[in-house]
């Protein structure tokens, strides 16, 4: 083992796996499989249970992906909320009343779980990096209460206590977070990995975050992103595009995002190690993985504003500027001890 997988082991605590890649089915789905599907709580160890991310993300996953898949194959799919964090697989795959599938998480994540064996690859596939397809793309942007501001803020502005008092929302972990800090305090878009690849670069970031420490309410999850805001809880915040587009009317119309520096995040499913030779586990991440369902989650999840509505929220703009890519190479390479020394910070006082 290279020393850099000993150090994601000794960082994430976890075990390996590596992901598996299946021809999957490629049947077009009739127009009466995109009934509502709520996703099922039962706990029981019937069907194929998996992960995904709780609220929005889940409810649209289980219109557009879950409920037309087991129309077509009479397949059940049961749905898990998660955080995501590869560190949480080591306790999910601790269950055995009901053994879980696959799970849906960053394409970063994906190419680490591959490296410590939590995530299962098909023998045929032997490239380094390939744990998995990235399916879906997440827009994260700045969201702020309109009531609160009479010009529409950057992100510098979230750092401007003084002038703008109140709490601001921030992701419980190094990605993104490290990101927006720099931004924020001017490094540009084009060059935040290549500052964040350097000692320095990465003390730069954890300096600003630490002028912001007293006043960051920290969430876990999209969905927690989204409720901090809609609750009040924080008045300006790092959330999924998604999540303020595709609420209710009063809070779609009370929060305004930053289109210009928001950011795409790739998220992709991988087969649990335990699930490697099953037929159906296989089947359902290789079916998820085609253009076609990729395509019909891209439709149903709202991470842009129409034209309409872009002009009538920011007329100035005239156009979505392209969003940050995240860097998922520098991630994969880097989260273990960037998430280490996040953890220190955040437990340091």
């Amino acid at each position: 083992m290279s020393s850099q997988e000993q150090g994601q082991v000794r960082s994430l605590n976890a075990l390996s796996r590596r992901r598996a890649l299946l021809t999957g089915l490629g049947c077009l789905l009739p127009g009466s499989a995109m009934a509502h599907h709520a996703p099922k709580q039962t706990r029981t160890g019937k069907g194929l249970h998996i992960l995904t991310f709780s609220g929005k993300i889940a409810e649209t996953q289980g219109k557009v992906l879950f409920k037309p898949y087991e129309q077509l194959t009479h397949q059940t799919i049961v749905p898990h909320g998660w955080n995501g964090q590869i560190t949480d697989l080591q306790h999910f795959t601790g269950l055995t009343h009901f053994p879980l599938a696959a799970a849906m998480m960053e394409a970063s994540s994906l190419r680490i779980g591959c490296n410590l064996k939590l995530l299962s690859r098909h023998q045929a596939d032997n490239s380094a990096s390939n744990c998995g397809q990235p399916s879906a793309a997440i827009d994260y942007a700045m969201a702020w209460d309109r009531a609160r501001f009479d010009t529409a803020p950057g992100w510098s502005d979230f750092w401007d206590v003084a002038r703008h008092p109140g709490r601001r929302s921030l992701r419980r972990d190094p990605r993104l977070t490290l990101e927006i800090a720099l931004l924020a305090d001017g490094v540009p878009a084009s060059a935040l990995y290549h500052v964040l690849a350097t000692p320095e670069g990465v003390d730069h970031a954890f300096l600003k975050l630490e002028q912001l420490r007293p006043y960051i309410a920290w969430w876990s999850t999209p969905e927690e992103a989204g409720h901090i805001l809609t609750s009040g809880g924080a008045l300006m915040g790092c959330v999924p595009t998604g999540e303020i587009l595709g609420a209710a009317g009063p809070d779609r119309q009370r929060f305004g995002l930053l289109w210009q520096q928001r950011f795409l995040v790739q998220y992709g499913w991988g087969v649990m190690t335990a699930a490697a030779n099953n037929p159906a586990a296989l089947a359902f991440v290789s079916w998820l993985e085609q253009a076609v369902q990729q395509q019909a989650f891209a439709n149903a999840w709202p991470s842009l504003p129409s034209m309409a509505e872009l002009n009538a929220l920011a007329p100035h703009l005239g156009h979505i500027p392209p969003a940050i890519a995240v860097d998922d190479t520098f991630w994969a390479a880097n989260l273990g001890k960037l998430s280490e020394r996040f953890q220190q910070w955040m437990h340091h006082t």
